[in-house]
């Protein structure tokens, strides 16, 4: 039989990207009518060279096992929402690699944490998120008050090893940003204030999560290291290809990536929204960008005199105005102050080594990347919390969604258009991971602007600290 035989045609080949294009975040914040703080008009136009990264550290066990000793007994690193732990006797359980920590609301309204395990036999004293008046080990009753003091031991006269009032529960360090609760287990360290510097305190002074409800906790297992999955959102450039619907009004591929020599463990990203990319072709017009813009926002404008862009009106304007617009509808607070950068912007800082919170309401998220609890390089979990605005009454935090491997982040409604975004990244980070374990010279290649945030910490060292 004769096979039919189709000609294939060589696709168009994109034009050479040779210079950068000429927009840039710092011009176009300059120019915003309603411009941000002072710190989002710096920009610290950093190098770091281009050396490639051995893909190894991404996979291998031996440096895994270098992270579990020398990188997560010594840093920060948030355990709880504050609001999860509202009440006295409220208790969060974090977990990271084979540790576990009770985060716990004493009964003055402080928070203390302490190491969960029974100083008996070792079985864990909560495997779970919850509320207590004090913590009773379920194999014998050995029982703790909320502050860590020993209330009873079962026949005591058969521990004459023991003095009175021991054993305490060891303690662990607990500290608060923002809202956030986090923990170290190094007692050495310095404070977490001096960990995040007074740098990146003052930019944050504006963006108070603590005024913040949790609308969701979506929680992935994934088949990707951990860094792996978070250095996915260090950058815009992937956004182009991997984010195809962001191509009507986001200036992916000119983001502004700062870092700061006085906080090594602090980076930001801001990527403008509202304008008209270079890089596509054709490339839209300004009127296109606004209706994109207003799709997302407002799509009930759409044929309406409010859709359409007024004279001398710029898309990244009439963006901002209905960004405003909806927040306010949306939240039922007043944004119509908000900078248009805070409105319509990506704005991502990352704190070292596993938080990414996002000070705009464009993506109101927070990210958190842990290693797997087995230890298993090629396997982590990816928490992503939905942080919103609210008036009046704080509304209930909503639920702790688990999401499999083989489960779709666009199941979850409480995202909304975000679990579209979630799931485009998802669907590409096992592949990642099995692909780097297949590189020629086993060496990643990176560029030296738009994925600078990933180059920092491997340059500083941050990831693996001497022991």
């Amino acid at each position: 039989m004769d096979r039919i035989v189709d000609e294939l045609f060589d696709p168009p080949v994109p034009r050479d990207e040779l210079v950068h294009p000429q927009h840039t975040v710092n011009a176009t914040l300059k120019s915003d009518i309603v411009k941000p703080a002072e710190h989002m008009l710096e920009n610290t136009k950093a190098s770091l060279g281009t050396d490639p990264i051995p893909a190894a550290r991404y996979f291998s066990k031996e440096w895994a096992e270098k992270e579990k000793i020398s990188l997560w007994t010594k840093v920060w690193q948030m355990a709880s929402w504050g609001e999860d732990i509202r009440n006295p006797g409220d208790i969060y359980v974090y977990r990271i690699l084979d540790r576990s920590v009770l985060v716990i609301r004493q009964r003055d309204g402080s928070v203390r944490a302490f190491v969960n395990a029974c100083l008996h036999r070792g079985l864990e004293l909560c495997e779970q998120h919850t509320h207590q008046a004090e913590l009773k080990c379920p194999f014998h009753f050995f029982t703790w008050g909320l502050d860590g003091d020993v209330k009873w031991v079962p026949s005591r006269w058969d521990f004459p090893q023991l003095e009175q009032g021991e054993p305490k529960l060891p303690e662990v360090r607990c500290e608060e940003w923002n809202g956030f609760y986090f923990i170290n287990f190094d007692k050495s360290a310095e404070s977490l204030k001096d960990y995040l510097g007074s740098r990146f305190l003052e930019q944050w002074k504006d963006w108070d999560f603590s005024k913040r409800y949790k609308a969701a906790q979506i929680e992935k297992r994934i088949k990707c290291n951990w860094k792996t999955g978070q250095d996915a959102f260090m950058e815009s450039l992937h956004a182009f290809s991997t984010h195809p619907q962001s191509n009507g009004g986001a200036a992916n591929d000119t983001a502004q990536y700062d870092i700061w020599p006085d906080s090594p463990n602090i980076n930001r990203m801001i990527t403008t929204l509202g304008i008209s990319p270079e890089r596509m072709d054709p490339r839209p017009t300004e009127p296109e960008v606004f209706e994109w813009i207003c799709s997302m926002y407002l799509p009930d404008v759409l044929g309406t005199e409010e859709g359409k862009l007024k004279s001398g009106e710029t898309a990244r304007d009439g963006s901002a105005w209905i960004a405003r617009k909806a927040y306010s509808q949306n939240f039922g607070v007043d944004c119509s102050n908000l900078s248009a950068s805070e409105a319509l912007d990506a704005i991502s800082y990352f704190i070292f080594p596993n938080m990414m919170p996002w000070g705009c309401l464009s993506f109101p998220l927070v990210y958190r990347f842990r290693p797997d609890e087995s230890g298993d390089p090629d396997w982590c979990i990816w928490e992503a919390m939905l942080l919103l605005p609210y008036s009046g009454e704080r509304p209930p935090s909503g639920p702790v969604i688990k999401v499999g491997p083989d489960e779709s982040f666009e199941s979850i409604i409480e995202l909304g258009q975000l679990a579209m975004i979630l799931q485009q990244d998802a669907d590409l980070l096992p592949g990642t991971q099995r692909g780097m374990k297949n590189l020629a010279d086993g060496k990643l290649i990176l560029t030296e602007s738009q994925e600078l945030r990933n180059h920092q910490a491997w340059a500083a060292g941050l990831y693996c600290p001497a022991p």
